[in-house]
């Protein structure tokens, strides 16, 4: 090839590097990652309590979709399900392992233990939970730690005699798992208080439509945190 048509090709190519900028981003800008979140709760996650209709309105669903693509939410939801299912929370991780990070909302069925011990048995559990996710995700897996929300005392069924007692639990577990999420280097967030008394009208524990909009408004910026943090 002659020498001239050579340095026309090598300027050619000099000139689409310096249009197409570097293939690889520099290390300080690389785009996050979406986040796949394990998420493992009671009735409060699942859902079942919401009318058919409003369905697409659950929270973790909500949530999801708010996050305009970031977060993919796996709903390991089950109605009456206390904080003791350690051994429910050992499958449902083993189930998903392409789960980047985790999220716990329990506690609202662990309220109607009236025993002195309601937050130390649910604070024992919960750190089974964390300690087994952290012994077979690595130390660095990234966990979200949600206390559960207000109750409408006046709206309550059959756990209504101990509606004091219920309340007092719940504020009392918020307490317990902030403290829970420091020692244990998770995220913390709590929905206790956010809830008016008409989005639980239903039985005083299940929020409404309305309720689940306010609950993935508030859980929303803590969930996209847990990005790029493993």
């Amino acid at each position: 090839m002659p020498a001239h048509n050579r340095s026309i090709i090598a300027a050619l190519a000099f000139l689409m590097l310096a249009i197409s900028g570097p293939v690889c981003p520099a290390s300080g800008n690389a785009p996050k990652q979406n986040a796949v979140i394990l998420v493992f709760g009671d009735s409060l996650t699942a859902g079942n309590m919401l009318p058919a209709a409003d369905r697409e309105r659950l929270w973790v669903r909500r949530a999801a979709r708010n996050s305009d693509g970031r977060l993919t939410l796996i709903n390991e939801g089950k109605g009456g399900r206390p904080t003791g299912s350690v051994a429910d929370f050992k499958a449902a991780l083993a189930r998903h392992p392409g789960a980047t990070a985790l999220a716990i909302m329990l506690g609202t069925n662990d309220s109607r233990d009236t025993s002195a011990q309601c937050v130390a048995k649910a604070t024992a559990n919960i750190t089974a939970m964390i300690e087994h996710a952290r012994a077979v995700r690595g130390a660095d897996f990234s966990i979200l730690l949600i206390a559960p929300p207000n109750i409408n005392k006046d709206a309550l069924g059959p756990s209504k005699p101990i509606a004091s007692e219920r309340e007092a639990n719940l504020r009392n577990l918020a307490a317990a798992y902030r403290a829970l999420a420091e020692k244990h280097n998770t995220r913390f967030a709590t929905l206790h208080g956010i809830l008016p008394p008409e989005t639980l009208a239903k039985d005083g524990v299940h929020p409404d439509a309305r309720g689940n909009d306010l609950i993935a408004a508030a859980l929303l910026p803590d969930l996209l945190k847990l990005q790029n943090t493993r």
